[in-house]
């Protein structure tokens, strides 16, 4: 009987171990899925025939107005340009518009 009592305290340990352990991945996968979005920049090319602006241009302008890049990715048809904050994401936008033609889109 003494045996059996013990096994069922056992059994309920391993089970509350396996409770707060399913909780706490539930919980950090819950944060994962809600954070802020990334922050990232994409220019992608509007008219055909048009290439897309050198990354090294791109960055001179930012980081002239003081807005630090993470890292500049080239894609077939993109750019993605990702930052530290999405307050520089949202400035870098801003800087874009102005030294880019309406031949790209920036995102």
């Amino acid at each position: 009987m003494h045996y059996s009592l013990a096994l069922t305290q056992r059994k309920l340990i391993i089970g509350a171990i396996v409770v707060v352990m399913l909780l706490l991945i539930g919980g950090f996968t819950y944060q994962r899925a809600w954070q802020t979005p990334e922050a990232i920049v994409r220019i992608n090319v509007i008219n055909h025939g048009v290439s897309l602006p050198d990354g090294f241009f791109l960055y001179q302008h930012l980081s002239a107005k003081g807005i630090a890049i993470k890292s500049i990715t080239s894609n077939r048809d993109s750019l993605t340009i990702s930052f530290n904050s999405t307050d520089d994401s949202h400035a870098a936008q801003r800087v874009l518009a102005t030294i880019l033609d309406n031949s790209y889109r920036i995102e």
